[in-house]
């Protein structure tokens, strides 16, 4: 049997509003996107690792410190833990996008981080949801499944030429798409089983 899949998710816009032409800096400034939690929750069973890689250049540029950044994960993190979801890591860059790091979207460095921390993670069993270019690029060096969550108005004609595996409204979209087609793989699999016996 397979093993479950990875779940590599943006953050900004795909699991929180996106605050545009600023960064999300305290705690207070992080609200989820529309019915997130209850996505998480429903992806938690379908995939082995659900992991955050998430540039956040504001930490670089001086705007905010590793503690804030910190503190506005913990929140989301218990928020996701409350109601029945999981998130397994947050990986973040905190470079300009100048400094020439290979950590920062579309480098690769948060996703080989990832591995490195579970051994287990196959890129081509991974799939990469997010609602930039850059999340996508990461996903395609790599060999992952993409999903692009439509919203980024500044990126939107780079966008619309690409190609990727899906593109949804919301994370919530692709959750119950994702989750509804793999009940239906499973029912075909059981049923093919029970006629060869």
């Amino acid at each position: 049997m397979q093993p479950l899949p990875t779940l590599f998710l943006d953050r900004d816009g795909v699991i929180n509003r996106r605050t545009v032409g600023d960064y999300v800096r305290r705690p207070a400034d992080f609200i989820f996107e529309t019915n997130v939690l209850n996505a998480l929750r429903l992806l938690a069973g379908h995939f082995g690792h659900i992991v955050v890689v998430t540039n956040q250049a504001g930490v670089g540029k001086g705007l905010m410190s590793g503690a804030d950044l910190a503190a506005v994960h913990r929140k989301m993190l218990a928020a996701v833990r409350r109601a029945g979801g999981r998130i397994d890591r947050v990986y973040h860059c905190p470079h300009r996008p100048d400094a020439g790091c290979s950590c920062r979207k579309p480098g690769v460095g948060m996703a080989l981080q990832a591995q490195a921390d579970f051994s287990d993670i196959n890129f081509e069993n991974a799939w990469m949801v997010g609602d930039s270019l850059s999340d996508m690029q990461l996903g395609q060096a790599l060999g992952m499944k993409t999903i692009l969550i439509s919203g980024k108005e500044e990126e939107a004609k780079a966008l619309a030429a690409l190609a990727v595996d899906g593109r949804f409204e919301s994370l919530w979209a692709f959750a119950e798409a994702y989750c509804t087609a793999e009940a239906q793989i499973f029912t075909a699999e059981a049923q093919r089983r029970r006629d060869v016996e």
